[in-house]
This record gives C-alpha cells, sequence and structure tokens, in this order.
C-alpha cells in the first residue's frame, strides 16, 4: 500500500510541473535589444510607423525618413524634434510622434533607442 502511495503521489508531482515562459506566466513579452540592426530592426519599425508621413514629396513637417542618412541625423538629434525625443512622448504630449496613432510599441522604442546606442550603424 505504501509503495503505490508513494507511485501516486510521485506521479501526481510530476504530471504538476510544467514549464511556463515569463510571457505566459507575467504577461510580458521579452524585447531583445543587444544586437540591434538598421536593416533588420530599425528600418521595419520606421516604415511601418513612420514614411507614410514622413516620406514622399513633401514628408510633414519637412522631416523625410526614407534613406538611412536622414533616419540617422534626426536619431542623434537630441532636441525636441529628434527622433528619440518624439517617439518616447505619449499620447497627448505636445509633440508625440506617430501622430494621430497609437505610441510605438516600447519594444520598438527601445530597439530603436539601442540601435543609437549601439552606434547606428548602416547594417
Amino acid at each position: 500500500m505504501k509503495k503505490l502511495f508513494f507511485i501516486f503521489y510521485s506521479l501526481s508531482f510530476l504530471i504538476a510541473c510544467s514549464y511556463d515562459s515569463e510571457e505566459e506566466l507575467y504577461g510580458i513579452t521579452l524585447c531583445d535589444t543587444e544586437l540591434m540592426s538598421f536593416t533588420g530592426d530599425v528600418w521595419p519599425i520606421i516604415q511601418e510607423n513612420c514614411v507614410s508621413c514622413h516620406g514622399g514629396e513633401t514628408p510633414f513637417a519637412g522631416l523625410a525618413l526614407e534613406q538611412y542618412s536622414q533616419i540617422r541625423t534626426s536619431a542623434d538629434d537630441a532636441s525636441d524634434a529628434g527622433l528619440i525625443n518624439r517617439i518616447e512622448r505619449y499620447e497627448g504630449e505636445p509633440g508625440f510622434m506617430p501622430k494621430d496613432l497609437s505610441r510605438l510599441e516600447q519594444c520598438s522604442i527601445d530597439k530603436i533607442k539601442a540601435w543609437v546606442e549601439q552606434g547606428a550603424l548602416e547594417n
């Protein structure tokens, strides 16, 4: 009887054990910003969220973000008009970007900031 109880207890303990990721447990998404690439990480974010207004013949506020050099110049600008300053603002704050849209996901902001901190390379 003791052996049967021990086997039952052991099996129930093993069955109850499972692996859950932090995302499943806490509802958070992990954001890898260790090695940022312009082409693979930053450009898709800019293209999806910025180019529709900051592109073409008459870019909004005269700021074109269609080429690496334009994005790099804006990202290096530490003033209120710079890319990082604008995307870090919250909805309703003056100068919030992207205008008329919701704020970028925090991971996207973190990726752009990490890319700048890593030298804003054209890679």
